[in-house]
């Protein structure tokens, strides 16, 4: 048995804002209550982006390859990882031989669709990996369900969604910078959307960058003159792409309607801001900007690819038909759908992942 009164040592290694997307906010977000809670830890950043110069607790990992040979000597009880590289996971087994505790978050189902494109030799290997770690947190439970299917032990994995609420500084509207409030001034009605990245899943638009487009142009051709569309994605990536949906607005002259921010932003205070929060997604874990859009009382639609929260509107997955009709619904009718979701509570999740850090050092 540990002693309770040793002070909880963990590395947490994933990506940390910039850019902000999920995964990265869960993590800068979770800090805040490592803190509170006075554990010992340092955050390992595998973002490319690195502007954190005056945080003590968070290191670039500059080479991947140097620091997974670094692990084992690291003085820490817990080391947590939120990496999606699956040749980190690979690896994650090994590290229980050195006396570490290990866990892996997994924030996505297309885990699954990635470890099934391995062949036989890696897929064994991730699978004999992470069978041995000590726990593996799904952040729905479809993803604990598909580990079950693939034979891990269920008293090893935990469901607990990545949301922790944002700060009363993140949903500051003010903070915003000026091209948002022009646009708030210039329409009624404001649609959001975001991406962490432009990617594809299953040859597809993963974001339905594509479809906000299309439904913003089904909109204005029915009418819906005085809406806007702000679509933010703090890191392009695939530059080819991006020029391919700018120019879709400029065909279906949209360039008064449909806005695109590219540069990273208090996306809280972005859903704040707006009416309306849609998750066009083709493949999902747990979105937390589904989860704040909710907990800032604003109708939320979103595919049916997986679970979503109470309160979630759902339409049919790249239906764009679907979608337009569960939009205008809601815009039709959007004091009615705000009534519904003003009395749902979301669950603060940071205070079970610290329980499951106390769990695996058998500290109750």
């Amino acid at each position: 048995m540990e002693n309770k009164n040793k002070k909880v040592k963990i590395v947490i290694v994933g990506p940390y804002p910039p850019p902000y997307g999920g995964i990265s906010i869960h993590i800068k977000r979770i800090r805040k209550y490592l803190e509170k809670d006075y554990i010992e830890y340092i955050i390992y950043n595998e973002s490319r982006i690195v502007e954190y110069e005056n945080i003590i607790n968070v290191k670039p990992i500059s080479s991947y390859k140097k620091f997974i040979f670094r692990i084992p000597f690291l003085k820490y009880d817990i080391l947590h990882f939120h990496s999606t590289d699956l040749k980190i996971h690979m690896l994650l087994g090994c590290y229980r031989f050195f006396g570490k505790k290990i866990l892996l978050t997994i924030h996505g189902e297309c885990w699954f669709s990635q470890l099934a494109k391995l062949n036989l030799v890696d897929h064994y290997l991730i699978l004999l990996s992470l069978r041995n770690i000590d726990k593996i947190i799904c952040v729905n439970p479809r993803i604990k369900e598909g580990l079950l299917d693939l034979g891990f032990d269920s008293k090893k994995i935990e469901v607990i969604p990545a949301f922790i609420p944002p700060t009363s500084d993140e949903i500051e509207i003010i903070q915003l910078p000026e091209f948002f409030h022009k646009i708030r001034h210039k329409h009624k009605f404001l649609v959001t959307a975001n991406a962490f990245r432009i990617s594809f899943y299953k040859n597809q638009d993963l974001y339905g960058i594509d479809l906000s487009i299309e439904l913003m142009k089904l909109l204005i051709d029915n009418g819906y003159r005085d809406i806007g569309f702000i679509y933010v994605i703090p890191d392009i990536g695939d530059y080819d792409y991006f020029k391919k949906m700018q120019n879709l607005v400029k065909k279906y002259t949209l360039e008064d309607n449909f806005y695109f921010y590219t540069k990273p932003v208090a996306y809280p205070a972005v859903i704040n801001m707006c009416n309306l929060f849609i998750r066009p997604t083709n493949t999902d874990g747990d979105a937390l900007s589904i989860r704040e859009a909710l907990t800032l009382q604003k109708p939320t639609i979103a595919s049916d690819v997986c679970t979503r929260p109470e309160g979630t509107i759902f339409f049919k997955n790249r239906n764009i038909d679907d979608l337009y009709i569960k939009t205008t619904e809601t815009i039709n009718n959007y004091e009615e759908y705000r009534a519904k979701i003003e009395k749902i509570e979301l669950e603060d999740n940071a205070e079970k992942i610290l329980e499951v850090y106390k769990k695996v050092l058998n500290r109750k």
